[in-house]
């Protein structure tokens, strides 16, 4: 929860749990750790865990012996990512450091996870790197990255609103910032990794409705937030009658359904 004094302010990162995780994370969290299949016994780490829904999924397959460490740079998200995990039995570490300057051992983990995170480290090529170290020479990487804003259309219609009200959507198209798979591959092979695959992979990001897609992400996505806070209350009508109009073809009987493409890495040392 929100806190004062020199205690951990949570309530951004709990709203990331609530609202963004359940609609757009988990189902690709789900997808990616079935194929990482990681065995009872592995060491597991997950990179820029947010609040650690891939950490958690990973560690119901690792158990009885094996372990799950979440990292992340946030102390906000790691604080909610532990208390989630602490009414379960399940086998998890949480830290707070960079993802850039790791505090592991080398060779340490048989298995390394980067949901959506290397998009957002400031040294791609470094974040590469590290997860390579910290990985035993049999060991793989599994990480997500998302195809580019056109091929993601909940996104693309925020972003095009938001520059329709003279707002920077700069922060809205961040996510989708490292997209091209000949880079990605490029700069993981750089990175010292042996192997690399990038797949392409597609699943739905499921709303209540349209103006619950904005209230979710204005409430609780990192990036997004920060830019849809900007618009004037007089203009909001607007843009969400803009993002409607471009949305109204992803409404069916259940709500709103986005489909939400993404590369999927898989990368050996």
């Amino acid at each position: 929860m929100a806190t004062g004094g020199n205690e951990i302010d949570t309530s951004a990162a709990e709203a990331y749990e609530a609202f963004i995780v359940s609609a757009i994370f988990r189902p690709w969290a789900e997808l990616i750790v079935d194929l990482a299949a990681p065995k009872p016994g592995d060491r597991v780490l997950d990179v820029a865990c947010g609040t650690g829904i891939g950490a958690r999924i990973a560690a119901e397959r690792v158990a009885p012996d094996g372990k799950v460490t979440g990292l992340d740079i946030d102390p906000a998200m790691v604080e909610v990512a532990r208390d989630l995990a602490a009414g379960s039995a399940l086998a998890c570490d949480w830290q707070v450091a960079s993802a850039l300057a790791m505090p592991f051992a080398d060779d340490r983990f048989d298995l390394c996870l980067c949901l959506q995170g290397l998009q957002f480290f400031p040294d791609r090529g470094a974040g590469f790197a590290e997860c390579r170290r910290v990985l035993r020479p049999d060991g793989r990487l599994f990480a997500s990255l998302w195809l580019p804003i056109e091929d993601n259309k909940g996104h693309l219609a925020l972003a095009r609103a938001l520059e329709n009200q003279n707002v920077d959507s700069a922060p809205v198209r961040r996510p989708f910032s490292f997209a091209d798979a000949g880079e990605i591959r490029e700069t993981a092979k750089e990175a010292g990794f042996r192997t690399v695959e990038v797949r392409t992979g597609e699943r739905s990001a499921r709303f209540r409705s349209i103006e619950g897609f904005i209230d979710s992400l204005a409430a609780g996505a990192p990036s997004a937030r920060h830019a849809l806070v900007q618009i004037p209350d007089d203009r909001r009508g607007d843009f969400v009658e803009e993002v409607k109009e471009s949305l109204e073809a992803f409404v069916t009987e259940n709500g709103l359904e986005l489909p939400m493409r993404s590369h999927v890495v898989i990368a050996t040392p």
